[in-house]
Formats: C-alpha cells, structure tokens, sequence
C-alpha cells in the first residue's frame, strides 16, 4: 500500500471522527451527561464539568486548531518524505484507540466518537502499522522521532479547547 494512500485515508477517518464528536458532544452533555456524572470520579468530574457547557461550534473551534497542525504535519510529510512527521501524528490520533472505548465502559453508555474510533481508527491503525512495519519504517529512531512529534503536537490540543472555551 502507497503511503499517500495512507495519508488520504488518515485525513478522511480523521473529519469523520471529528465529525462524530462535533455532532455529538453538546447533546451528549446535555442529556447523559447529567444522568451518568455521578460515576465518574469526583477530580475528574472537576475537569468533565469545565467542559459540559460546550457547543458543537465551540468543539468546532478546537478541532479545526488541531486539524491545522495535523495538515501542516501531513503537508510537511508528504513534500520532505519524513515520515516520523505521519506516524507521531498518527500515534496521537490513536490515542482515541483507548480512550473512546474505556470511557464507554466504564460510564456503560455511548460517548461521541466512540463509533468512528471501533469501526475506523481501530482497524486503520492496524493497516498502518503493519504497513510501516512490513516497509521498514517501525524502527526504534522512527518511533522514538515520532514519540517527540506526539508530545509536541499535546499542547496544540489544549490550546485548540482553550482557544475554544473563549469561543462564544
């Protein structure tokens, strides 16, 4: 498989996944959030409650934020053949691979994204890595180069949901 391929294929599952979350995300808060707040641990209800009030045009704000950086990324990839650049991109993305389902088992009750996460990002992943990894491209300097971009690419998440919150 061509990794360009790939790279068109990460941006498509990467708007669906985020299209799931805007879509979902203000009506989630409203109407399951109220009735499943009380499972969740109190220092992390602290943290879920500063972000219960959002709109789907303000979770909008942030994931354009992060969809500049991961086009950047893409871009800067695609032009110099640094491939680290996709794959710490791609590790953060599939970050969700954990995070979507275990919050989903532990509230027991759909949260958004969940669906794009088992029914795409799950399965892509697996073509992804078996594919840098039949390529040659999983080396311990690739995946510790694209370790660093991941960090690196935390903040701009962050910042995309404060930049957000302000969003009004």
């Amino acid at each position: 498989m061509d990794i360009h391929v790939l790279i068109l294929t990460f941006l498509i599952i990467f708007m669906l996944h985020n299209l799931e979350e805007i879509i979902t995300i203000e009506r989630w808060f409203k109407n399951t959030y109220p009735r499943i707040r009380g499972r969740i641990p109190v220092p992390v209800q602290k943290v879920i409650d500063d972000f219960s009030n959002i709109t789907a045009a303000q979770f909008a704000v942030a994931v354009l934020m992060i969809s500049l950086v991961a086009s950047l990324l893409l871009i800067i990839t695609v032009t110099t053949q640094h491939y680290f650049l996709f794959l710490g991109l791609n590790m953060l993305f599939a970050i969700n691979i954990f995070t979507h389902p275990i919050q989903s088992l532990l509230l027991r009750c759909y949260t958004p994204g969940v669906w794009t996460t088992l029914l795409l990002i799950l399965p892509y992943n697996i073509i992804f890595f078996y594919h840098f990894y039949i390529e040659g491209l999983l080396t311990r300097n690739m995946i510790l180069s694209g370790l660093v971009v991941m960090v690196i690419c935390m903040p701009f998440v962050f910042l995309g949901h404060k930049i957000a919150e302000k969003w009004k």
